[in-house]
């Protein structure tokens, strides 16, 4: 959906077993176990104890077992890896996992402003909002912004910034299966970040990072500390984590400089094709001097200013009258390859700046033998900052002339104005006139940078422990969860009265230049309440005190608070065939509460009879306030009904595994979501597995809550000449239309043309999302080749009545295409009698669907050189993880399916290889990404361009470390050593974040650390 700020506030297009997969995407040797290994005693995750030798609490399970001994694929990034690699942060991690798409919001590319460099993942490419992030197995508080207008799409989603990578000792992610173990949104998978604990000892580090470039730098100082204390029954964790990055900008790099797009040419050309590649994108119905115009036009080769030879002109960035070069022109008139009108391509962001502080505190005391207490306290603030965005304009495109998005219009005798430039105006005027017009991009006062500021609170505490019946040993925890998160922004936005104010230059009866007497300011409180001229030829011609007049500073704030109490058991009920019958029981309650307050400025102006009036150039902004609390039962069972120990030749594992969870969501109601999967093996070298998984997704506040807010829109009415042979089935939308009294054969729409008038609100009466989803695979570890496991699986997600905004063209097309006519749909539309729309009533329904399925391949091995008769020499590994997407489709209501799978972002073939050396002095890493050929739209004709997508792409990083001492180590890290350039022609068409190592260039920082 195109939605609209205001009426013409478009934004311009460019266009028009959990360790087997531990030893998939560990960097070092050091920390993965292999076959023959005798597993070390493993971390636990949620605080409990820990389980029996060679076990772990893997995620998508609360019952401790083999790191093997999985139903779901899972994959793990291990804390060597993250070092190795330098990430500064887990999203950093997670984007080298080929089985996730695009992030939703990260550092890379242009920003929300109210969450600039918050980094949200995508798992599967079913969105944001449903992935699940856990820390320690746990909840954390999400930092989005629950407004329409915020970063990514409503819901819970955790801003992974918020997480110090130095504390992280690994990261599971398992496919679909954590729904029925930790409840709503885990539908496309659950992403569990596990912390370290009882660590003794302090480490301090420092990295720094620069491009080949000499930009975008990169600064962390990290320090960890540990101590045990009360005779070892206690333990305390600190961490502290400071992180700087300088962003950089589209006009930095040369790739992107160049302005490459796909434009409509013009039709004297003959092209077969719809659209073609052309270089420099310039836009020349307004400019950051300003285009002078005879008329109120947007086309300068209509109603432009010429000079006495014929030559068209705009204002120069001193002010002055100067050539305007329209190089070549596309259809539209006003978008041109080349010349020298607006550059659009410039004004956008290509990496944010952001600042970082974090520190977290945990604590583990053991009251007796059989109980423990902990706690965990978090503090993070982070600055982001979009440098800069599409500014406001002023042109014909958006509105008539003098209105706030229309071309200006100014006096022929503004005392700015060059007396010669007036007087080749005036040639230009009809007789009499003593006003013309401007088309103008305010990009040297609306920059578009953007800052925001995140705090988040975080507090956990609990108790732990264990206890016996009989000979039979079970754990339990009870624990609460509190999590606070405040976004607070900083934009400067113009004041539409004072700046036309400011614009109204005059001379006093002493010749200064001043307001024209009698303007009344605007009730919005901007930086200065004194008027002062406005000088708007030229580029960065006005001063001060007029932009300090013009802005007001926004501030919205959001805030986000949850609380969870979780309390569960876990351990043995009997035995089986001599197998241990496992179960774990439990009850959670959790309550989600969100505030979003616009502020002043985006709040507008109370009119006092239920209506508001905008400020500026963004229409006025609903605050949000809404929560919801949960009460959850849930329960898991394993049933091991053979194993190796049972001795049998023939079948060596045969095993269950179910979960079910009933959620009472406040909002949604009741719902059940469960899992049942398992394995077999006929062989100790290959294992069977496979589950079903009903998912869901309760209601995000936003999207239940958001107030009836006014917008506008455009897009293509179906009854429409133009669109209505289009379509699933144009015979049925074209009887539709008719039985409507639309005159399909002469209709055109105002809505296909113009912006239209829509509402947007949110649906109290939504239900859950609800997935049905299963795996099947197997893992292999041959005993003929120890160390070596590969793990296949396939995936399937099939999701309804997804909850979705629906824009104008979902809602007319959901209407108008459906055989049943007229349905619900029909309702939210109104036309006037001659068919115009005149309201469009949009906003939130459980009205999509999603399907995805696709192959996961994990392979690993790792040799200790001894083996093969080299001592002391060290360890090799290799991993790979390989993913082929077969299907990513969205639908909304009756509407086409929009296929993604082979786009860009979201190829169907891609993968991740890592290559490791580690000895006792010296280690290094190769990675190899692979990225699959990708198109722009696989669902556009063939004819849509003259280039459809872009080729393979791979991309090489390295790492090479030493230890200098036992204290002391050095590293350095390399990404896209070879300095490759993103497939031809991306990122033009789209691919700035897919392709960003190579936007980027060679990327090179040097870390250290030592230890005490």
């Amino acid at each position: 959906m195109r939605r609209f700020l205001s009426p013409q506030y478009d934004r311009l297009s460019l266009t028009a077993s959990a360790a087997v997969l531990a030893l998939a995407l560990v960097a070092t040797p050091a920390v993965a176990q292999t076959a023959d290994q005798t597993p070390a005693p493993a971390d636990t995750q949620d605080d409990q104890p820990a389980a029996s030798e060679g076990t772990i609490v893997v995620t998508g399970s609360r019952i401790a077992r083999p790191e093997f001994d999985t139903v779901q694929p899972t994959q793990v990034v291990g804390a060597a890896q993250i070092e190795s690699r330098g990430y500064t942060n887990v999203g950093q991690a997670l984007r080298e996992i080929p089985s996730f798409g695009p992030p939703g919001n990260s550092a890379v590319g242009a920003q929300s402003s109210f969450g600039p460099a918050q980094t949200f993942v995508d798992f599967f490419g079913l969105g944001t909002q449903r992935t699940l992030v856990l820390v320690n197995g746990r909840r954390f508080v999400s930092s989005n912004t629950a407004s329409i207008f915020g970063p990514v799409s409503p819901g819970s989603q955790v801003d992974l910034n918020n997480i110090p990578t130095t504390l992280v000792q690994r990261i599971e992610t398992v496919a679909i299966g954590g729904a029925p173990i930790y409840g709503s949104d885990a539908i496309a998978g659950t992403v569990n970040i596990i912390l370290k604990k009882d660590y003794e000892g302090l480490e301090i580090g420092g990295q720094y990072g620069i491009s080949q470039e000499g930009d975008a730098p990169e600064a962390r100082i990290n320090v960890l500390a540990g101590k045990n204390f009360a005779g070892g029954r206690g333990n305390i964790v600190i961490a502290a984590e400071y992180n700087k990055t300088t962003g950089f900008t589209s006009a930095d790099r040369a790739i992107t400089a160049a302005g490459n797009f796909f434009g409509t040419p013009p039709a004297s050309l003959g092209s077969p094709y719809q659209r073609l590649l052309y270089p420099s994108q310039r836009y020349t119905a307004f400019t950051s001097g300003g285009v002078p115009f005879s008329d109120d036009d947007y086309l300068a080769s209509r109603s432009g200013i010429r000079d006495g030879n014929g030559q068209l002109l705009q204002f120069g960035p001193n002010g002055r009258l100067v050539p305007l070069n329209l190089g070549t022109v596309m259809r539209q008139g006003y978008i041109s390859s080349g010349g020298n009108g607006f550059d659009l391509p410039a004004q956008s962001n290509l990496l944010t700046s952001s600042e970082r502080y974090l520190v977290n505190a945990q604590v583990n005391y053991e009251l007796t033998d059989h109980i423990r207490a902990f706690g965990e306290a978090w503090y993070s603030h982070n600055k982001g900052v979009n440098l800069i965005d599409q500014p406001n304009y002023n042109t014909a495109l958006f509105d008539a002339a003098g209105t706030p998005d229309g071309n200006l219009l100014l006096s022929i005798n503004n005392p700015f104005l060059n007396p010669a430039d007036r007087a080749t105006i005036a040639a230009n005027l009809p007789a009499g006139a003593t006003q013309f017009y401007v088309g103008r991009a305010l990009s040297d006062l609306t920059t578009g940078r953007a800052e925001a500021n995140v705090e988040t609170y975080r507090f956990v505490g609990g108790f732990a422990g264990d206890f016996s019946l009989g000979s039979r040993q079970f754990q339990w925890e009870v624990s609460a969860n509190y999590g606070r998160s405040q976004t607070v922004g900083k934009n400067y936005e113009i004041v539409n009265d004072n700046f036309f104010n400011a614009l109204d230059a005059v001379q006093d009866v002493n010749g200064n230049i001043v307001c024209r007497p009698g303007y009344t300011n605007s009730p919005a409180q901007t930086i200065s309440n004194t008027c002062a001229p406005l000088n708007i030829f030229g580029v960065g011609q006005a001063s001060q005190a007029a932009k300090d007049y013009i802005f007001a500073i926004a501030r919205p704030v959001s805030t986000n608070d949850q609380l969870v109490f979780n309390a569960n058991v876990t351990g043995p009920v009997f035995s089986l065939f001599g197998n241990d019958v496992s179960v774990s029981l439990g009850y959670e309650h959790r309550r989600e509460s969100t505030k979003f307050d616009p502020g002043s400025y985006y709040y507008g102006h109370d009119n006092g009879d239920g209506t508001r009036t905008q400020y500026g150039r963004i229409i006025p902004i609903d605050p949000i306030s809404g929560s919801f609390n949960t009460n959850e039962v849930f329960g898991e069972l394993r049933v091991p009904l053979v194993t190796p120990e049972n001795g049998l030749s023939w079948l060596k594992t045969v095993e269950f595994d179910g979960a079910a969870r009933w959620v009472h969501n406040s909002l949604s109601g009741g719902d059940l979501t469960w899992t049942a999967g398992g394995r077999i093996g006929f062989v100790r070298d290959i294992t069977f597995r496979g589950n079903f998984t009903r998912s869901i997704r309760s209601p995000a506040i936003t999207e239940a809550f958001n107030p009836t807010s006014r917008a506008f829109d455009v897009g293509s009415d179906p009854c429409d000449t133009r669109y209505v042979g289009s379509g699933p089935n144009p015979s049925v939308r074209k009887a539709n239309c008719t039985a409507a009294g639309i005159d399909t054969t002469n209709f055109t729409s105002n809505y296909s043309d113009f912006t239209v008038p829509v509402t947007v609100s949110g649906n109290p009466g939504l239900s859950n999302e609800k997935a049905n989803s299963w795996t099947v695979g197997a893992v292999i570890q041959p005993s003929f080749a120890r160390s070596f496991t590969l793990a296949v699986d396939w995936v399937d997600i099939k999701l309804t009545d997804a909850i979705t905004s629906l824009g104008g063209d979902d809602i007319l097309n959901a209407c108008y295409d459906s055989p049943s006519y007229p349905n619900s749909f029909c309702g939210l539309v109104d036309r006037d009698s001659t068919g115009q729309i005149t309201m469009i009533r949009e906003g939130y329904y459980n009205a999509a669907s999603y399907k995805t399925s696709g192959l996961t391949v994990t392979a690993a091995y790792r040799l200790p050189l001894e083996r093969v008769g080299v001592n002391n020499a060290g360890v090799l590994g290799l991993s790979v993880n390989y993913f082929y997407r077969d299907k990513l489709e969205q639908r909304v209501g009756t509407g086409d399916v929009n296929h993604l799978a082979g786009e860009i972002g979201y190829p169907h073939h891609s993968g991740t290889a890592n290559f490791t050396y580690e000895s006792k002095d010296f280690n290094a890493l190769v990675q190899a990404q692979y990225f699959g050929k990708g198109k722009y739209d696989v669902d556009e004709a063939p004819n849509a361009r003259n280039i459809m997508g872009v080729g393979d792409w791979w991309l090489f990083n390295a790492t090479v470390g030493t230890r200098v001492n036992d204290q002391f180590s050095l590293k350095l890290i390399v990404d896209n050593v070879f300095n490759v350039k993103p497939p031809y022609p991306a990122p033009a068409g789209g691919g700035t974040v897919t392709y960003y190592s190579g936007i980027l260039g060679r990327y090179a920082r040097i870390a250290a650390s030592v230890k005490f």
